[in-house]
């Protein structure tokens, strides 16, 4: 009997110490339509298509999202996002940028002819 007890002690103990690890994530796809392919177009189908991946993200309960894919078909823009209820990592892993030590241009993005 004494032998009982310690075990349950020790699991309940193990369970206790162990909290676990219970993350909402989910996979939300959208499209928007594309009435032709100017640069304008495109903008402003890929935003209505992203707001209408957060809007369901927000009614699943999801506050955090990543854009993890956005393509420009014949006729519409499909994004892909990831939404969670966990607050991401801070991502480490990502290189400076050419101009990180003097702060200048980091937040422009450089465009490069095809």
């Amino acid at each position: 009997m004494r032998l009982f007890m310690v075990v349950v002690v020790v699991l309940g103990l193990i369970l206790g110490v162990v909290p676990p690890g219970e993350a909402t994530v989910a996979r939300i796809e959208t499209t928007a339509p594309l009435q032709d392919h100017a640069e304008q177009t495109v903008q402003a189908a890929l935003k209505e298509a992203v707001d209408a991946a957060v809007k369901g993200a927000a009614a699943m309960g999801l506050p955090w999202v990543h854009l993890n894919r956005a393509v420009v078909l014949a006729d519409a823009v499909a994004i892909q996002i990831l939404a969670t209820d966990t607050a991401p990592e801070t991502e480490t892993d990502e290189a400076p940028g050419p101009d990180a030590e003097s702060g200048a241009g980091s937040d422009q993005i450089e465009e490069t002819p095809l």
